[in-house]
């Protein structure tokens, strides 16, 4: 497995010098997640989400795991994320959603990495651009996200500059901005307005070989009808926050625990972290932990979150440090330093899972992990 990352320190279950905090990751969980997701969309090719370091899980370690699973391409925002993967001879397919920068065209079409293409404007920039560095380009409608995209409306006045980049259209692509509600009506919507995208480009004989556009929940929800391939991202690390989530058999894939670095029994009164904003009501063990915000663990958590232990859960008390945290646990707790306790843990009904800490924290769980940093070892099994 690569030692060189620059996302993340990398080692294997039981490496010397691992690190006093650990992410571990279930690679075989995030294929059976995949394997879920395909089997709600039959016959669709999967597009694997790798940005962010693939949501702070480990870009190269994930995608390579999913590529040999059967994952059709993976997809990235930026060129440099893309040009990681391929420096870490990842060969498959690759899409970068976001990267309007024309000097980043000749160095996509050189290690055939394909572009998005999110404007009239992007487009006219591109055309002198492919012309001497061919690549691959999606043409992203915008069906209600408001953010990138093309609206359907003005096809019409940029059906010639289409034309003229037509060997080079790939796909055509947009993107769900609320296929988790439950009715469904946004996501109903989406996919007509992107319904008819596809035949205005139709009648004008623009047939890219790939339309896709459902995420994570609109594959799981079956809003795929007529496209050939499906691009998900959070479901492939079981954080899909939606009913048909857990029974589809979609499970998180990460844990974060932390080393002890001190145990101590403290009499009532003992103040602890920064401004005192949590004070002994009796006498406690206090465990002190090697994690804080500087890897990720939000302030804002400050004396509301939990941490694991054998008969716990147990609150993390005290103002959350750069670099440690404090578990508060009964005096007669048997915990010493060197054991570890876990912040995050992957059982949905836990309170330090990442959903519910995200909850806690009035966010997504994407954020949570996408927030771990490059201090955090990665362990994969």
């Amino acid at each position: 497995m690569s030692q060189d990352h620059p996302q993340a320190r990398e080692s294997t279950p039981g490496q010397a010098g691992e690190g006093p905090l650990v992410a571990r990751v279930d690679l075989s969980q995030l294929i059976a997640n995949m394997h879920c997701l395909q089997g709600a969309a039959p016959g669709l090719g999967m597009l694997a989400v790798v940005k962010a370091d693939a949501y702070g899980h480990g870009a190269i370690p994930v995608a390579r795991a999913l590529v040999a699973a059967g994952a059709e391409g993976l997809c990235v925002a930026t060129l440099v994320e893309a040009l990681e993967l391929r420096q870490h001879g990842l060969l498959a397919p690759i899409l970068v959603f976001g990267d309007r920068r024309p000097e980043s065209v000749p160095i996509a079409a050189a290690q055939r990495i394909d572009l998005a293409v999110v404007s009239a404007d992007h487009l006219r920039d591109l055309l002198p651009l492919v012309a001497q560095h061919p690549v691959g380009l999606h043409l992203k409608l915008d069906t209600g996200m408001g953010n990138t995209g093309f609206q359907v409306a003005e096809l019409g006045a940029t059906m010639g500059d289409l034309q003229a980049l037509r060997p080079h259209l790939r796909g055509v692509m947009s993107h769900f901005s609320d296929a988790e509600a439950p009715d469904g009506k946004s996501a109903a919507l989406q996919r007509q307005t992107f319904q008819a995208g596809l035949a205005r480009l139709r009648e004008a004989g623009l047939a890219p070989p790939m339309v896709h556009h459902a995420n994570s929940a609109g594959c799981l929800r079956g809003f795929t009808q007529g496209d050939t391939h499906v691009r998900c991202g959070i479901g492939l690390y079981g954080l899909l926050d939606i009913p048909a989530a857990a029974p589809a058999g979609l499970r998180p894939i990460l844990e974060l625990s932390a080393e002890v670095t001190r145990a101590v029994r403290v009499p009532a009164g003992t103040a602890v972290g920064y401004g005192s904003t949590w004070v002994a009501p009796h006498p406690v063990t206090l465990a002190t932990l090697a994690c804080g915000y500087a890897d990720g663990f939000p302030r804002a958590l400050s004396n509301r979150a939990w941490a694991g232990f054998p008969g716990g859960p147990y609150p993390l008390v005290g103002t959350v440090s750069m670099d440690v945290v404090v578990a508060v646990l009964p005096e007669d707790s048997p915990i010493r330093a060197g054991d570890r306790m876990t912040l995050l843990s992957r059982h949905l009904e836990d309170p330090h899972s990442v959903q519910q800490t995200a909850r806690r924290l009035g966010t997504i769980g994407y954020e949570v992990t996408c927030a771990l940093h490059r201090r955090v070892t990665r362990q994969y099994l």
